[in-house]
């Protein structure tokens, strides 16, 4: 307050000074520019005689020798120069003011820039006639004249300034003395006794009843933010709370996540995420507005060790009146849901698409037949296509069964029993033996006693499906190779063949759904094009990893790796 006080009397005594001198500047500019002008009219007014005389005679030698400082120039009605004492070939004069106004009033005057002496001049000109023709008399002088006119000013303002900023400094500090030192001087134990202003007791008293609410509504905001905290802390999703200013208040460890430089009572202007940073500054200025009134919900990426596809709701805090106060930010991770979506829109569609393609083939052969379109001795050709399409229908649909049936389940939902990996790959070579001998494949076996905790039932399928297709993708007299190897943590299962392997281009994608490398070789076996997905999901279930080895026309090998520890730390 005491300086509020004191600088208001200084300023207010500085811009008093600072008017009056203003005003005076430019009084004393005004009238000097219209003595200037009078002097050049009054100059006009000498020499136009001798001017017209010179202009008859084509003679300009007296006024060289009778300036007297001042430019003199005249110009013909068509704008040409005929004569300048300052410069010579002069360019075509009749664009300039004074010369177009003169020639149309009679007389004129103006301040410009001038082209040909790169200075501001003061100009005036006059219509002379001559027995020749009319012509324009122009004197100009330099504006520099009325600068050095006003630095003479100069010492004597800056005089008045430094003896008016002296007074006011005096008169400002005594006079914030005598207004505040009463103030100063009360007992804030005895508020009753000797107030300086009696207007001052009810405002103490006030104070006093606002002070004791503040602390208890202090005390009551300390335990709900600690509560705050407690709440967001366990949080999955992050959560931010800013005042109008963009000063964070509150920040939960999820939020610090997408911004590790943030911490509380810092500013969003420290936000690394230009992005982010430009969407929430532009959201904040609508709602300081008042143009938004209702949250916002907005989509982006954030760049962490991966891609993270989040959608950000801003929510604005009005007050009880309608000013806005601040905003709560949270940042929900949406990467699984969206690819999830993704995924079953996309595996919707080639579900149609599959599902269509069998049940065209056996809707065609089957009216071929009901319209006695076909032959005795087709028939049986016939028969066979619908009930071998058939047959690729139903495994379609189971694998289509099965795929959903492990999109929707979790691994804490599928009991899990301990697996000796051994019996189980020999369980399935059984099961393939004559499939084996029916395309002239022999099996090898290195198999090391191991153990891994999984459903039966699943990886069985799995490992079928792999032993499977390194039958059904061999060359005649080839070889399926089974290893099992103990490695301590982790138990290594490989399944190798020397078929007709995998282009390096299909390499990354034999395990999305409905994907085929040689389409017409796995319509030939009866391939779905969801057999490797879903070994995929099935070892995603069993923390278990693939790697792929293949080559073109030498063969593939499929390498899984459980890691057992890792599946009992997720368990538990």
């Amino acid at each position: 307050m005491q300086k509020r006080v004191f600088y208001f009397i200084i300023f207010s005594m500085l811009g008093l000074a600072l008017f009056v001198n203003l005003f005076l500047i430019f009084s004393i500019e005004s009238v000097l520019k219209n003595d200037l002008f009078n002097r050049l009219k009054n100059y006009v007014n000498k020499i136009k005689d001798e001017v017209v005389i010179s202009i008859q005679n084509d003679s300009f030698a007296n006024l060289k020798e009778s300036h007297n400082g001042y430019r003199i120039s005249i110009i013909d009605k068509n704008g040409v120069v005929i004569y300048d004492n300052f410069s010579s070939n002069l360019t075509n004069h009749s664009d300039r003011f004074e010369i177009k106004n003169a020639m149309k009033y009679g007389e004129s005057k103006s301040i410009r820039y001038s082209d040909t002496l790169l200075k501001r001049q003061l100009y005036y000109a006059v219509k002379i006639s001559t027995n020749k023709s009319d012509f324009i008399l122009r004197i100009a002088k330099e504006q520099e004249y009325l600068y050095a006119i006003f630095i003479s000013f100069v010492p004597y303002i800056i005089g008045e300034i430094i003896a008016v900023l002296i007074f006011s400094f005096l008169l400002a500090k005594y006079l914030t003395y005598i207004i505040l030192r009463p103030i100063y001087d009360i007992d804030l134990k005895n508020l009753d006794e000797n107030l300086p202003y009696p207007e001052l007791k009810i405002l103490i008293e006030t104070l006093k009843k606002q002070n004791k609410i503040i602390k208890s509504q202090f005390k009551r905001l300390k335990q709900n933010r600690q509560e705050l905290q407690s709440l967001t802390k366990g949080m999955k999703d992050g959560l931010i709370i800013i005042n109008r200013s963009g000063e964070i208040l509150s920040i939960n460890p999820s939020a610090q996540k997408y911004f590790s430089n943030l911490a509380k009572n810092t500013n969003i202007s420290e936000i690394s995420n230009d992005l982010f940073l430009k969407l929430l500054l532009n959201n904040l200025r609508d709602f300081k507005d008042g143009k938004i009134k209702d949250e916002i919900r907005e989509q982006i990426v954030f760049m962490q060790d991966m891609l993270v596809e989040c959608e950000v709701v801003f929510w604005p805090i009005f007050s009880s009146k309608g000013k806005f106060k601040g905003l709560i930010i949270a940042i929900c991770d949406i990467t699984e849901f969206k690819r999830n979506q993704n995924l079953s829109k996309e595996f919707s569609a080639n579900v149609t698409h599959e599902l269509k393609t069998p049940l065209t083939s056996i809707m065609g052969n089957a009216e071929m037949i009901k319209n006695n379109l076909v032959k005795y001795d087709d028939l049986p050709h016939f028969i066979d296509t619908i009930y071998d399409e058939s047959k690729r229908l139903l495994y379609l649909i189971e694998d289509i069964l099965k795929l959903s049936f492990l999109d929707e389940s979790h691994s804490k939902n599928i009991p899990f029993v301990k697996i000796e990996l051994e019996d189980m790959v020999l369980k399935v070579y059984s099961n393939l033996k004559n499939i084996a001998k029916k395309y002239d494949i022999e099996f090898k076996f290195e198999l090391e006693k191991a153990y891994i905790y999984g459903s039966k039932e699943l990886l069985e399928h799995a490992i079928f499906n792999l032993c499977d297709n390194a039958i059904k993708y061999n060359n005649p007299g080839g070889y399926v190779k089974v290893q099992i190897k103990n490695l301590g943590a982790i138990t290594e299962l490989r399944i190798k063949d020397n078929g007709i392997g995998i282009d390096k281009a299909d390499q990354d994608h034999i395990f999305e759904r409905f994907y085929c490398a040689n389409k017409a070789h796995s319509k030939k076996v009866g391939g779905t094009g969801l057999g490797l997905s879903i070994v995929k999901s099935i070892l995603a279930i069993h923390h278990a990893k693939v790697k792929l080895n293949s080559q073109k026309d030498i063969g593939s090998e499929f390498i899984i790796s459980f890691n057992n520890q890792k599946y009992n730390q997720s368990r538990t």
